[in-house]
């Protein structure tokens, strides 16, 4: 990827960084040397959202001693350092940026590509089938193994059952067409294709108005967008590749901090905005499955310091549920 002018750019990759310096590094090194391989004109911009450990000053450094990657970084404003904050403040960069983009490219910290394949291929997808706001990739682990990529957007009776339960009944498997081909691309549909990592057609994402960063700072960001995006009547597509890596390697992002809590309260608020106010006729079976799982976590907490912390968690939960987990 040679130094371009603005006009030249069609791809926008963008990162949201936050205290994973390894994996950045990681993230960014395979993804340049992929975009020096590509047809198209591309840039890069890094959302950091106030990292301490080295993350800020790599990618300054990458900017300042790699000025053909076209790569920008801005700075959280305060207050607004959220994953969806930063995925909307970067992509309205590129807009600002870039007149010309038409694609961006959602790629996050604990993504590898191996080569441009996937892009060029999701490129000439989007621009074969005007319907799709945007297509993601099979992904795999580093080792090997294959990873979740998407899911049916969910429904009250899974939420109530609890993640464990739902997951083991395949209320969460991706409701996928079957498998089509074309210009030598093997694709299908699913409702919910997750950004880790997802090329989205600008115009869809400009239509949508972007994630809800008020309603989902962080969990769930991405199954409101693509909601909200089927009832505008676009769809959502996965491409078969060998070449996409979503890994964290066990490196859990600071933002993972309260996830439990914050899962249950992004998912009531979503199934209440996409499913309807009768949502709220969960919270006694929500309560129910809190206390049962403390129960269970009481059993352990004394001898078992991650149980102990998952205790806290669902004590918290049932104190909570009954004002929509706030």
């Amino acid at each position: 990827m040679n130094e371009q002018s603005q006009k030249e750019v069609e791809l926008v990759a963008i990162i949201n960084s936050f205290n994973r310096r390894s994996l950045l590094q990681a993230a960014i090194t395979s993804l340049t040397e992929s975009l020096h391989k590509a047809s198209f004109g591309s840039a890069i911009i890094v959302f950091e959202a106030g990292s301490n450990d080295g993350s800020a000053e790599f990618v300054q450094q990458w900017q300042q001693q790699n000025p053909g990657d076209n790569l920008t970084v801005i700075e959280a404003p305060p207050g607004r350092s959220s994953f969806a904050d930063g995925v909307n403040q970067a992509c309205a960069a590129a807009s600002a940026r870039y007149p010309d983009c038409r694609w961006l490219f959602l790629y996050e910290t604990d993504n590898y590509l191996n080569d441009v394949d996937p892009l060029e291929k999701a490129i000439t997808l989007l621009k074969r089938e005007p319907k799709l706001a945007a297509t993601g990739f099979t992904v795999k682990h580093h080792d090997g193994e294959f990873f979740g990529y998407g899911m049916s957007f969910p429904s009250t009776l899974s939420f109530g059952l609890g993640q464990s339960i739902a997951a083991h009944l395949g209320m969460h498997a991706p409701n996928n067409s079957g498998w089509q081909a074309s210009d030598g691309i093997r694709w299908r549909t699913c409702d919910i294709v997750f950004t880790s990592p997802l090329l989205v057609r600008r115009e869809a994402w400009e239509q949508s108005g972007g994630f809800d960063a008020n309603a989902f700072p962080f969990s769930d960001s991405d199954l409101d967008w693509a909601w909200r995006c089927a009832k505008l009547g676009w769809q959502m597509a996965v491409i078969a590749s060998d070449h996409v890596v979503h890994d964290n390697l066990a490196q859990l992002s600071a933002w993972s901090a309260n996830r439990a809590l914050d899962f249950h309260r992004n998912r009531f608020k979503l199934l209440q905005r996409h499913r309807g106010k009768h949502v709220a006729l969960l919270k006694p079976m929500l309560f129910a499955r809190h206390f049962a799982e403390a129960m269970i976590l009481a059993g352990k907490s004394a001898t078992d310091p991650i149980a102990n912390e998952k205790l806290a968690k669902r004590k918290q939960m049932l104190r909570t549920v009954w004002n929509n987990y706030s």
